[in-house]
């Protein structure tokens, strides 16, 4: 008999640990009990008996659990007040920022190693600001400057600090490194569609790697693209490479997005570029080209998860999401703030939610009928 699936959550705000066990082969335990550990459910078949892996340790319940298929349980409130739970759960800076890479580090693609910026290149390397940081500073502007006539200037600062890629310096935002072309080698580049930039791909492998950015006279270099090589060495003298999953990236932009816009929905759509609304070719229209999307709502930005395939507790975005194809779909989801990924990201993405809602239990594939429920792993 194949071993139960299970998915448990924490449910942070209530302080509950969520849990659902589903036999693959329908077979209903004989009984389920907190393990000794508190960090476990003990589950019996007959005489078999297998362990669910929880995500943090719980308060032992004060009933005996009646064999069923979910299970609300109590977090440890001990644990829940821990350094260890605070050093898990608690805020991650985003990797690879302005402070933790040096002039040693060099650049390679993800795929096949092949170096794409050789180490000493980038003399020094510098963090971006927010993409939105002129639009901010209009709004907080409290008195804007008028003109000698005494009128408003309108927006003082939009297109007034342009971003522009200079050569041996590195600029960082979360998401991508902006370089200049000739810092970089073993970069192709083709034209995709009449919506997107022009892509960056690997010379050797021709795995996309970033976006050329005109406006900027520089490249982008995706970060989910790339292992960072550290100028380190492990014992059998091979190289130390440091790189992270597309889920971990894409999960953090995600988390940026809740924390800046205030918002939990957003419309995933293939596109040039991952910043939401933003159009490279600076002239303020984008050509749609497709009606596709994922309308995606952050149910839970930082939770802590195990299952079936990973009984090691993870950090991970809840999310429930939907298919769009059509552009009625789209106009119905009213003013909602757009997220552009190139089409090949798009694409693994798309696969990343769907093999994330196979991994759950049936009860907890879709909700109310017209959601589908995954996650994506945190850093």
């Amino acid at each position: 008999m194949p071993d139960p699936l299970y998915f448990c959550e924490l449910l942070p705000n209530i302080k509950q640990v969520s849990v659902s066990i589903e036999s693959q082969d329908g077979e209903i335990p004989t009984s389920v009990a907190p393990h000794p550990s508190k960090r476990a459910l003990t589950v019996k078949y007959g005489v078999r008996t297998t362990h669910i892996m929880l995500p943090t340790p719980i308060d032992p319940p004060s009933i005996t659990l009646v064999p069923a298929k979910t299970y609300r349980l109590s977090a440890s409130q001990a644990y829940l007040s821990s350094g260890e739970y605070e050093s898990l759960s608690g805020p991650v800076q985003d990797p690879w920022d302005a402070s933790s890479v040096s002039p040693d580090c060099s650049l390679c693609c993800i795929a096949c190693t092949t170096t794409i910026l050789q180490r000493g290149r980038i003399q020094k390397w510098k963090n971006l600001p927010s993409e939105h940081w002129a639009d901010m500073m209009d709004l907080w502007h409290c008195h804007k400057p008028h003109n000698k006539d005494g009128n408003s200037e309108g927006s003082r600062y939009s297109g007034v600090g342009r971003i522009v890629a200079e050569s041996t310096v590195g600029l960082v935002d979360p998401m991508y490194f902006l370089l200049r072309r000739e810092d970089c080698e073993n970069i192709a580049f083709k034209q995709a569609k009449s919506n997107e930039a022009e892509t960056a791909v690997c010379q050797v492998c021709d795995i996309p790697l970033g976006i050329v950015d005109e406006k900027a006279d520089g490249i982008r270099l995706m970060k989910w693209s790339l292992s960072l090589r550290l100028g380190s060495f492990k014992e059998n003298g091979d190289e130390l490479l440091d790189s992270f999953t597309l889920s971990q990236w894409l999960s953090a932009h995600l988390q940026f997005l809740v924390d800046n816009t205030g918002q939990r929905k957003f419309l995933v759509r293939p596109g040039a570029s991952i910043l939401s609304q933003q159009h490279l070719d600076g002239s303020g229209k984008r050509i749609e080209e497709t009606n596709e999307g994922v309308h995606i709502w952050v149910f839970n930005p930082n939770t802590l998860i195990t299952r079936s395939e990973k009984p090691t507790p993870a950090r991970a975005v809840k999310v429930y999401y939907q298919k769009v194809t059509s552009k009625e779909e789209v106009d119905g989801l009213g003013d909602i703030e757009a997220v552009y990924l190139p089409q090949a990201v798009y694409d693994r993405f798309e696969r990343l939610l769907e093999e994330g809602n196979a991994s759950l239990p049936k009860d907890l594939r879709t909700w109310a009928g017209l959601w589908k429920g995954g996650w994506l792993e945190k850093f």
